[in-house]
C-alpha cells in the first residue's frame, strides 16, 4: 500500500527495483496499491512497471479481492 507516498526519488526507485528483484528470486510477487498520481507518473517514466512481477491496484480492497480470487 502506498497511500502516504507523495513523491519518489531515484534512490527510492532503485530500492524498489532491488526489492522486486530479490522477491522474484524467492518466487514472491510484488504488488502495489493506492499509488498516488505523482508516484505513478515517476514509475511510468522509468522501466520499473515493466519489471514489476505483480500488478498495481487502484485500491487495497481491489487488490485483496483479486489476489484472493474473488473479483467484485
Amino acid at each position: 500500500m502506498c497511500p502516504a507516498v507523495n513523491r519518489i526519488d531515484l534512490s527510492a526507485l532503485e530500492a524498489l527495483e532491488r526489492i522486486n528483484e530479490h522477491l522474484a528470486e524467492q518466487e514472491i510477487t510484488l504488488h502495489m496499491s493506492e499509488v498516488k498520481g505523482p508516484v505513478m507518473d515517476a514509475l511510468q517514466r522509468s522501466d520499473f512497471l515493466h519489471h514489476l512481477t505483480g500488478q498495481v491496484y487502484l485500491s487495497q480492497h481491489a487488490a485483496d479481492l483479486d489476489l484472493r480470487g474473488r473479483r467484485s
